[in-house]
Parts: C-alpha cells; sequence; structure tokens
C-alpha cells in the first residue's frame, strides 16, 4: 500500500515538473526543477534517539530571482516526504524490541535561497544557503513493534509547521546536490499515556540529501 502511495505522488510530482518546465521556458525570470532523494528522521518522545528511520522524498520546485545578479532568490516547493523513528540496538547486545513509526507528509516549503560562493574553473558551479518555513500535511501514519502494528495508537496532528535550512551546490546550469534539515516548530502529537508505549511532546527532525535537476 506504502509503494502504491509512493508511486502515485510520484506520478503526480512528474506531471507538476512538466507544467514547471513549460512555465519556466515562457517566462524567463521563473525557473523550475525537479528534486528526490533520501531522508533520515527521528522523533523527539519516544525514548529513542538517533537518525535510525531511513525514507525518501521527492518533489518539484519554482524559483524566482530577488535581486539583478541571482545572488537572493525565493523558492516554492511542492514535496512528499517519509518520516519517522525506528528502534536501533547493536547485534551484541540482548535488546530485542522493536519499535517502526511510519508517517508521510505532503509538504510546501518556502525558502529564501543565498548564493554565497561561485567556482568559475569550469563553468560556474555555485553554493547556496537556505532557509524557510514548511507547511505540512499528514497523509498517513503507521506504528509497529514485534508483535506487528499497534492498535489504539492516538493519531498525528493532520498538519505540520515546521522551520528548514540547508546547503545547496550546483555543478552547473542544471544539476545540484543540497543537504538540509529540518525540524518541527509545533508538536506533532499531543502526550498520551493510556497505551502501552507512552507519548511525551513529539516533533519531527528530518536530514535530507537529495539530487535536483533546474531547468
Amino acid at each position: 500500500m506504502r509503494m502504491k502511495r509512493f508511486l502515485l505522488i510520484v506520478s503526480i510530482v512528474g506531471l507538476f515538473s512538466m507544467t514547471y518546465a513549460q512555465r519556466s521556458t515562457t517566462t524567463s525570470n521563473f525557473r523550475g526543477g525537479v528534486r528526490a532523494g533520501f531522508t533520515t528522521s527521528q522523533i523527539s518522545g519516544d525514548d529513542l534517539v538517533g537518525f535510525h528511520k531511513l525514507g525518501a522524498c521527492a518533489g518539484v520546485y519554482t524559483c524566482y530571482p530577488l535581486t539583478e545578479n541571482g545572488n537572493l532568490k525565493l523558492q516554492l516547493e511542492i514535496d512528499f516526504t517519509m518520516k519517522g523513528s525506528h528502534s536501533y540496538f547493536p547485534k551484541n547486545t540482548n535488546m530485542t524490541s522493536k519499535y517502526v513509526l511510519n508517517v508521510g507528509y505532503f509538504e510546501v516549503p518556502l525558502l529564501l535561497r543565498w548564493r554565497f560562493a561561485r567556482l568559475t574553473i569550469r563553468g560556474n558551479s555555485d553554493f547556496e544557503f537556505e532557509v524557510g518555513p514548511m507547511f505540512g500535511i499528514k497523509l498517513y501514519q503507521r506504528e509497529r513493534d514485534i508483535y506487528g502494528i499497534i492498535q489504539g495508537r492516538p493519531d498525528f496532528n493532520r498538519f505540520e509547521f515546521a522551520a528548514m535550512a540547508g546547503l545547496s551546490y550546483m555543478f552547473n546550469e542544471h544539476h545540484g546536490l543540497s543537504f538540509r534539515y529540518s525540524n518541527s516548530i509545533l508538536k506533532v502529537r499531543k502526550p498520551n499515556w493510556a497505551v502501552n508505549r507512552g507519548i511525551k511532546m513529539q516533533y519531527h527532525s528530518v536530514l535530507m540529501l537529495t539530487y535536483f535537476y533546474q531547468f
């Protein structure tokens, strides 16, 4: 089921990417692109420490220069991001408990991109800093332990409000890599002690490494 959702979202992302590509060719000031990569995440309040939950992310974006030299840009994105938590115990321990949390979000970051350095050895290569708020809508959630799906767990909030910051490197006009960190500003689930695994104030923390192509 998760794979079907992911393929559906990738198809939607592809449709948006073609739309942005057409727009970028007709409006010179706007640039559009696609991005995809991997995430590693954790969630505070579950008594587990470490970015042990692996996932994926994909999306499209459009950016608009705020200055004539293009050093400052405003970027709007439409993304799908996998988040959650995963218990990890080294093989040399006797710990056998298991906990896996999967949460998927439809996200809309609004970022300010600042080009702080440029290399001109072989063409133009840009280093940029990115920062801004992000609004997310929960698509699904699932929690499992050693016995399977955990029943009776309280839902995550429908919406998430977070902050994002990162660095990106554009090899040339079209290809680049970015490394980002995002963290929830408002709690994503209320505390609850009525079920078999206590819940404290919970916030998402996500590291992302993505490749992007700019039209």
